[in-house]
Formats: structure tokens, C-alpha cells, sequence
């Protein structure tokens, strides 16, 4: 009995946490969405309309992503994010936001492959693919 408490042990702490990695990555999302309503405001029209178009452009970017992690499609929901890393006039507070955005999703991504996930295998190549280009 006792040499299958740990084994057991692990698995019961490895469930938790990709609990609360897929919970992270909805949070993180959801904040990530926050950080660009709040660090410049729609309505705000002193910016020049290069820069509000932009912003609304990486804002769509955002919204793709949120809706990607939404419908578990967290492959989807990186790529959109990797574009808005791109993009110029991010501020830093932006970008923190998006990478640990892109972080949370991937974890969960690799948490399910280790667990034997093909569709989570190939989201990672598929974001992998986005890297070589």
C-alpha cells in the first residue's frame, strides 16, 4: 500500500494543478482584456488615428484570443496574441500582459499533451510553425 502513495500522490497534485492552469489561462485572458480597455480608453480622441487604429486593431487581436480560450481553442487564441507582440505603441504594461497571456495558454496546452492529448500536440506544432516563420 505504501509504494503506491506516492505515484497516487502525484497524480492527485498534477489533476490540481492543470485545474488551476485552466482556470489561469481564462484569468489571464479575462486580464489581459481589462489591461487593454483600461490603459487607453475607446472614447479617448486626442490620439492621433494611427494610433487608434492600431489600438483597435491589437484590441480585435485580444478579443479573438479571448474568444479562442472561450471555445478551447487555446492554440488560436496564442497565434491572435502573437500578432498584438508585434505590433508597435504596446505599452509595457500591454505587453506583460499579453506574454503571460501566451504563457498560461501554453502551459495548459502542454499539460494536455503530457497527458496524451493529439489535439494539444498539434496546437503546439501549429505554434511552433508560427515561431519558424
Amino acid at each position: 500500500m505504501r509504494r503506491l502513495l506516492p505515484p497516487l500522490s502525484a497524480a492527485v497534485l498534477l489533476a490540481l494543478s492543470a485545474c488551476g492552469r485552466k482556470n489561469d489561462a481564462k484569468s489571464q485572458v479575462s486580464e489581459l482584456k481589462k489591461v487593454f480597455e483600461t490603459a487607453h480608453p475607446p472614447e479617448q480622441t486626442e490620439r492621433p488615428a494611427s494610433d487608434r487604429a492600431l489600438l483597435a486593431e491589437a484590441s480585435a487581436y485580444v478579443s479573438l484570443a479571448l474568444s479562442a480560450v472561450r471555445t478551447n481553442d487555446y492554440a488560436g487564441g496564442v497565434i491572435a496574441l502573437q500578432a498584438v507582440q508585434r505590433m508597435p505603441g504596446i505599452t509595457s504594461q500591454q505587453l506583460m500582459a499579453v506574454q503571460e497571456a501566451v504563457q498560461a495558454m501554453t502551459a495548459e496546452l502542454l499539460v494536455r499533451a503530457s497527458k496524451g492529448d493529439a489535439k494539444a500536440r498539434s496546437d503546439l506544432a501549429a505554434i511552433e510553425r508560427t515561431h519558424s516563420q
